[in-house]
């Protein structure tokens, strides 16, 4: 400026100017390169940092990981071995149940083979009571002939002891009783010979 409006002259000209501008600049530029090289190094650093930290975690988490895997592999060992246990158990208690279960229905089998089927009861409950009803109408007709007997017998020893003395009257009177006991035995024989015939089939 040529100081036209003061009394003093300035020392500022273009020139001057531009030199001081241009130095200015050029003080911005060295100082912005200065505080890019230390926010560089300053980056840098923190990227070291950073990264050892990283590494220093990954490796930490590998460990873990590493330690979480052997415990669960262990663990799941441990869980299958157990469950290889109580499947043997359980195997082991269910032959035996089948084992019971095949020996009861072997019994069961048995105790059919060696029973009597309904059908064949009532067959043969049906012709055992013919038979007794037979045998039972053959036993009243033989009683009924022998009491007609008995009776004749009677009719006759009693004739013959009215011809009698006192003696023979006594012998008489034995042998009506022998007669008769000896038909009632004969009965009672015929009987049980019947009914052993009938309960023996």
């Amino acid at each position: 400026m040529s100081g036209e409006t003061e009394e003093k002259q300035s020392a500022w000209t273009t020139d001057t100017l531009r030199e001081y501008m241009m130095r200015q600049v050029q003080d911005a530029r060295a100082m912005s390169q200065q505080q890019i090289d230390d926010l560089r190094v300053m980056l840098q650093e923190r990227y070291e940092t950073q990264t050892k930290a990283v590494d220093a975690a990954f490796a930490a988490q590998q460990i873990a990981m590493s330690t979480a895997l052997t415990a669960a592999e262990r663990a799941v060992a441990t869980a299958l071995l157990s469950a290889e246990k109580a499947v043997t158990k359980a195997e082991v208690a269910a032959e035996k149940r089948f084992e019971a279960v095949n020996e009861f229905r072997g019994q069961l089998n048995d105790i059919v083979n060696t029973l009597i089927s309904r059908t064949e009861a009532d067959a043969r409950m049906t012709a055992i009571a013919e038979k007794l009803d037979n045998e039972t109408a053959r036993l009243n007709q033989r009683l009924t002939e022998h009491s007609q007997r008995v009776g004749e017998l009677d009719a006759r020893l009693s004739s013959r002891l009215d011809l009698h003395t006192g003696a023979q009257k006594g012998v008489s009177s034995a042998a009506a009783i022998g007669v008769t006991a000896v038909g009632v035995i004969a009965t009672v024989l015929s009987i049980i010979a019947i009914l052993s015939r009938a309960f023996g089939t």
